[in-house]
């Protein structure tokens, strides 16, 4: 069974489990929508209209994860890498990261 999409959701889960609770706490102290795993891709989006914050998993690294935030001005799209959150730090530097990337999203 190795290697099926059951594998991959299961180490999906298991990653994001460990940073879930501030990334919802974070997601509801900014009144954000949060999507859990964003077109079935490891991310998790917490949005608002056509803007968004991602916290991007990576298999290849597994200890981190990024914390980005994605905007539209005009037809351009821009981004702003907030930084990378790793699994040995506080949650409360991860909500921080989401936070500076939240605050980089326009009105």
């Amino acid at each position: 069974m190795a290697g099926t999409s059951w594998d991959k959701q299961g180490r999906l889960e298991q990653a994001f489990e460990i940073v879930a609770p501030a990334i919802r706490r974070a997601a509801q102290s900014h009144g954000l929508r949060l999507q859990e795993y964003f077109r079935d891709d490891p991310v998790w989006r917490l949005s608002r209209g056509e803007s968004s914050v991602d916290v991007a998993w990576d298999e290849a690294d597994p200890e981190q994860y990024a914390v980005s935030a994605l905007w539209w001005e005009g037809d351009k799209l821009r981004r702003h890498e907030a930084g990378i959150f790793t699994r040995d730090r506080s949650l409360v530097e991860l909500e921080a990261l989401v936070s500076d990337a939240v605050g980089r999203l326009p009105q």
